[in-house]
């Protein structure tokens, strides 16, 4: 899978960094929507940073508000700034960054003048370029603290409720309401899960929708010595790459809830040991779960709501070609242009040659290569290698294709043959890969 796909971040701070922050809304606006963008499950909402639109990852797993990439053309304005550490699992040493208090947020009808923003500036955190589209940073726990959010994964929209109305309560009747605990204003829900006939009790599992696979659970509570598993890159976080297994099951109940053939994903528990956070949770519930719902938070009560949406019983995917892509450098990519034919012209081979008739333009694409090969794969196994540049999948040209699109090749053309294109040390080279599932 692709870095985007499983973005994952951590952060202890030195300093007391929580804060109580107002959301108003505008006069006569009882709610608002937002619509959004869903990438590989993350949600990507587009909003004002002092001013400046700003693309950010809604997530309920990061406790703070956090931005790592700046837009090039303009400059952003920040106030009441003081140093701060960082550190994250897989980082030995802290690392320095600046928190930034009262800035405003603003979304259309819906704004609050007392953000708090950590601002991380050294750009090895950016992931633009494996996401795909410019994003600069994290809208965390404070969006939801005062506002009931409602997340339709369906219909790509957020709306967001000033106070419960007697619609409102009644439009939750017909949804499952789960209980949750915060931590550093992070949702926590204590469950007991089935995973075939292994019951697992007393979970408190991290609600994350910043995280794009479906279940996280630490090794330490569940034992898969008798099942089949690959080993793979699970995330990227501020400390450095996520590995771990991944594992699939004929099912798992949860809550009221039965998925069928779901995906675990097992991180390796030495990172996470060193920093603790195996005491804090057992597991997280991230975006290939949480998509199959209509989602509500509310907060103030400390609950969160379930309705299925027509994505349940989706099929659980995983990248089976076991090769990731970024973005990396430009490509330019040439265009014809062609003007109208005129009177007496047959058919467009009789202008071929007149210059006059028959333009070109070129476009600068970013170009694509590959970041990350999974070992024992069939993309090792056929000899693709990092950095290796993609130039066509199934003779397509690699720079028409979305990142996102390309993963869907990857992961959902189960017994299928794709042709691979790639170009290394200026050498065009072609392998067929057979997608097969291996879990």
């Amino acid at each position: 899978m692709n870095l985007f796909v499983r973005y994952f971040l951590v952060l202890f701070l030195s300093t007391n960094v929580f804060s109580q922050n107002i959301w108003e809304f505008s006069q006569n606006k009882n709610k608002i929507v937002i619509p959004f963008k869903l990438l590989n499950n993350s949600i990507i909402i587009q909003t004002k940073v002092n001013g400046i639109p700003l693309n950010l990852i809604l997530d309920t797993g990061s406790g703070y508000n956090i931005l790592f990439a700046f837009p090039e053309k303009d400059s952003i304005a920040f106030n009441n700034t003081s140093r701060i550490k960082i550190t994250g699992p897989g980082m030995n040493d802290p690392i320095d960054a600046y928190m930034s208090k009262n800035n405003k947020i603003e979304f259309k009808s819906l704004s609050s003048k007392k953000i708090d923003i950590i601002l991380m500036l050294d750009d090895q955190f950016s992931f633009t370029t494996s996401m795909g589209i410019a994003i600069h940073g994290i809208l965390g726990a404070d969006f939801f603290t005062d506002n009931i959010v409602e997340i339709q994964y369906e219909t790509k929209r957020i709306i967001v409720y000033r106070k419960e109305t007697k619609q409102f309560a009644n439009k939750i009747l017909s949804y499952k309401p789960l209980p949750f605990i915060l931590k550093d204003k992070k949702p926590f829900i204590p469950v007991s899960i089935n995973i075939e006939d292994k019951k697992l009790q007393n979970l408190e599992l991290l609600i994350d929708t910043g995280l794009s696979d479906g279940l996280w659970i630490f090794e330490k509570e569940l034992d898969v010595k008798n099942k089949k598993y690959i080993s793979d890159f699970l995330g990227a976080g501020i400390g450095g790459n996520v590995y771990g297994k991944r594992v699939r099951f004929k099912s798992i109940h949860f809550s009221d809830f039965e998925f069928h053939e779901p995906i675990i994903s097992m991180p390796d528990t030495i990172s996470f040991l060193k920093k603790n956070i195996l005491n804090q949770r057992d597991g997280s519930v991230g975006g290939e779960i949480l998509k199959r719902f209509n989602v509500i938070f509310n907060y103030s009560k400390r609950t969160m709501y379930l309705n299925k949406n027509s994505n349940f019983n989706a099929k659980f995917y995983y990248n089976m070609a076991g090769f990731d892509v970024h973005h990396n450098g430009v490509e330019v990519v040439e265009q014809k242009i062609q003007s109208d034919l005129p009177t007496g012209a047959k058919n467009i081979t009789d202008l071929i040659y007149d210059s006059s008739k028959v333009n070109f333009k070129y476009i600068l694409k970013p170009g694509i290569e590959i970041s990350y090969v999974r070992k024992n794969s069939i993309a090792e196994k056929v000899g693709l290698k990092i950095n290796d540049k993609l130039i066509a999948i199934n003779g397509r040209k690699a720079v028409n294709y979305k990142l996102h699109e390309i993963l869907e090749i990857l992961q959902k053309n189960v017994n299928e043959t794709i042709v691979v294109e790639v170009e290394r040390k200026g050498k065009k080279i072609i392998v067929e890969l057979l997608l097969k599932e291996e879990i």
